[in-house]
């Protein structure tokens, strides 16, 4: 591994011509491989017939992100700086016609070949007509949904998306229900606490009326349990998410015979992937009791003798005295700064020298080094977590920073962001 990142450093043309350019050029390279492919051109009412959990080809990916990122930078530039303004604070309604249509079971409402109308939806829902009609009138004006001719109702590709995929229902109601009502109340939160990294004094504890963690809220009622932990299948259901990534760039089998322990690791699917790989390692999953009940019942016969669980909470002291390896996957980013401290002195008890702890986690560029969109993209992942439970995502010099303020004996050896990946992989030694 290596101290440094390597990424893209894409030029912040501001030419619309230029950007007319790369939307030209990128648009056809896409639009050439779905010709090769026998797939449909992308349109409104057919989709695209791409599956999102296959990646496409590295130069085909990166050329339907610049088309992508080409298309909105030029939007922008011709909306006008006010037009820019005005047109952002007008996002969040969209999001409200998705939720409005999820809540209700309104895309089951509509046959998939054929129409309805307006008011047999709204008796069906049991809802008023008029509301029915304007907000999904709101939804048809983003392509979900259309009205082929007025008080008619007929699927488009988007909507069909919605029917009977609950992983993705999961993801939207819960963006809707629990990170975008926190995040309005933000800027209140940062000056009720200033400067705070608690994770009840946030957006959300205010939104929610609540003093509790947004996690222990979300616990306590099965159905909202249930819904987040479906987002967060979907949303690693991206390639860019693959557990590959860690894999095939970080060499687990290093360590010969020793042990990973993976903090965390709630039902085992890393660990499993690693006793895959790596034949002579042993893996410890850790994490709480509700979360690594059932265990036993994932890990494949023949490598249940080299994959144990065990109960623990890693706010608390580091039981396992003899791990080569201490990885959290997907771990750090869920809480703030003061508490990722802890976790790394908690992990102190179990070190030796040479003990490693490798964590898999997003490392945002620094400004500029991505494009706009992919830029933006993290920004509001980082946003969420703040107004969510004033977690954070970060970027090389933070987690250089976190494990120095850990303690001194950790060696932060460097970071390694795979192509094609979004998380980065961030090690550290123990040297005792």
């Amino acid at each position: 591994m290596n101290g440094t990142i390597t990424t893209s450093n894409p030029q912040r043309v501001k030419s619309v011509s230029t950007w007319l350019e790369k939307i030209e050029k990128n648009t056809k390279i896409f639009l050439d491989y779905v010709s090769s492919k026998d797939l449909p051109e992308p349109s409104f009412e057919s989709g695209d017939g791409l599956d999102i959990t296959k990646p496409l080809p590295e130069e085909i990916a990166a050329a339907r992100e610049a088309a992508v990122e080409a298309t909105g930078e030029l939007h922008l530039l011709l909306m006008g700086p006010l037009g820019l303004l005005l047109e952002t604070a007008g996002d969040q309604f969209l999001l409200l016609g998705l939720q409005y249509i999820l809540r209700h079971g309104i895309q089951y409402q509509v046959p998939l070949e054929g129409e309805t109308t307006f008011a047999e939806i709204a008796s069906a829902c049991n809802l008023s007509e008029k509301d029915v009609t304007r907000i999904l009138r709101l939804s048809m004006a983003r392509h979900v949904l259309k009205e082929p001719q007025k008080g008619f109702v007929i699927h488009t590709a988007a909507s069909r998306m919605l029917l009977h995929n609950a992983q993705l229902e999961a993801w939207i109601m819960n963006v809707a229900e629990e990170f975008w009502p926190s995040l309005p109340r933000l800027v209140d939160a940062t000056i009720k606490w200033p400067e705070s990294e608690e994770p009840n004094e946030s957006g959300y504890s205010i939104s929610h009326y609540t003093n509790e963690n947004p996690f222990d809220v979300i616990k306590k009622d099965p159905k909202k349990q249930q819904q987040f932990i479906d987002a967060m299948s979907f949303s690693h259901l991206h390639p860019s998410f693959r557990i590959e990534h860690l894999l095939d760039n970080y060499d687990f089998g290093s360590i010969g015979k020793g042990t990973i322990v993976d903090v965390g690791g709630s039902h085992g699917r890393v660990s499993i992937e690693i006793a895959k790989k790596f034949p002579d390692v042993n893996c410890i999953v850790q994490d709480l009791p509700e979360a690594i009940s059932g265990l036993d019942e994932h890990i494949p016969s023949d490598l249940k003798g080299r994959i144990l669980g065990m109960e623990h909470d890693f706010l608390t002291p580091q039981p396992i005295r003899y791990g080569d390896i201490y990885l959290l996957r997907w771990i750090l980013h869920d809480w703030s700064d003061k508490y990722c401290i802890k976790i790394l002195q908690n992990l102190i008890p179990g070190l030796r020298k040479g003990s490693k702890i490798v964590i898999n986690d997003i490392c945002i560029p620094e400004p500029g080094q991505l494009g706009p969109r992919a830029e933006r993209g993290l920004r509001i992942m980082d946003i969420c977590m703040k107004s969510f439970n004033n977690a954070r995502e970060r970027d090389a010099e933070t987690w250089e920073w976190l494990f120095s303020m850990a303690d001194p004996r950790y060696q932060f050896k460097g970071i390694t962001i795979p192509p094609e990946a979004r998380m980065a992989i961030v090690e550290a030694e123990w040297s005792g």
